[in-house]
């Protein structure tokens, strides 16, 4: 398996979890987790449809008396780096409105704990006699109550309550372990519960000490289940990420210094090396590029190079 394919398999493991959730206890998800009040509930298979949609989304027909509408909701381990989730998030809803035609009730929950704080929730155009407007709701799980969940008895929500915010006479690993002694005590299948606990612990890496998971988690379930297996990759995941970084960051410190020894022919560019070694952002390393390319001399350059490290 080459690094992209690597790449894109470990985000799945989110994916996964939360689309089980969702399988398991639509009712419970949509009326406690995103507090909407629905009479039915029927969790649609996004990979079936004609639309476009990313892995990540959820879509559930909800009725309430004689009325459908459809909830959406958007899984975010992290900000959406690539679109602005607002942008990305009007393409969605603009497809569901076209392809379900109902209301659609549209969300996006942030898992990371980081995630999601500059999220408008709303996507505006302002242009005369052109403008649109399209609203989302925005839930960050580190800001929701997570003790309120567990009071519901919804066991298969545990798993999200691993990343919400705790009693304030709770530290971390005293919340994990109330969490699993919940899932424990709510679940009398014992392969529903494993499966349970091993999402809570895939969705709880995300916001605390994978080690302290283990160590709560029995030995024996730790052992039989996937979790050794997901924090293996991981760990594997975040060496992958470390070195391509580390790649890219080399290869444009060498391309700098290429440009300066074949324009300038000095031994002056070599000395710069450890200076430019030292920069982490590769955007200010591309900025560099473009003024060794334009530089009139390599004066011109260092003091260029000396003016973006103040």
């Amino acid at each position: 398996m080459n690094v992209s394919d690597q790449k894109l398999v470990l985000p799945g493991q989110f994916d996964n979890v939360t689309k089980c959730r969702i399988r398991r206890d639509p009712r419970g998800f949509v009326t406690t987790l995103l507090g909407i009040e629905a009479d039915e509930f029927e969790v649609i298979e996004t990979e079936q449809l004609s639309m476009k949609t990313h892995l990540a989304d959820s879509f559930i027909r909800v009725t309430t008396g004689s009325e459908q509408a459809i909830v959406h909701c958007e899984f975010q381990t992290h900000d959406s780096r690539d679109v602005p989730m607002p942008f990305r998030m009007a393409g969605y809803i603009g497809s569901a409105i076209e392809f379900y035609r109902l209301p659609i009730y549209s969300h996006v929950v942030y898992l990371h704990p980081s995630a999601g704080r500059t999220d408008p929730g709303l996507y505006v155009q302002e242009v005369s006699g052109y403008n649109i407007g399209i609203q989302y709701r925005v839930l960050r799980l580190a800001e929701m109550d997570g003790q309120a969940l567990l009071d519901t008895n919804r066991v298969g929500l545990v798993p999200f309550a691993a990343l919400m915010k705790p009693p304030a006479s709770l530290e971390a690993p005293e919340w994990i372990r109330h969490c699993v002694q919940a899932i424990e005590a709510g679940t009398e299948d014992e392969s529903q519960q494993k499966e349970t606990l091993v999402d809570l612990a895939i969705l709880g890496g995300l916001a605390h000490d994978s080690q302290t998971i283990r160590d709560i988690i029995s030995e024996e379930i730790v052992q039989e289940s996937s979790i050794i297996q997901y924090f293996t990759e991981k760990a594997l995941e975040q060496g992958i990420e470390q070195g391509i970084e580390q790649g890219k960051k080399q290869h444009a410190v060498e391309a700098i210094l290429t440009v300066l020894e074949v324009r300038f022919q000095t031994d002056v560019a070599e000395k710069l090396k450890p200076f430019l070694g030292a920069i982490d952002d590769l955007q200010r390393l591309d900025q560099l590029h473009r003024v060794a390319a334009r530089a009139s001399n390599i004066d011109e350059f260092t003091q260029a190079l000396l003016n973006l490290e103040n």
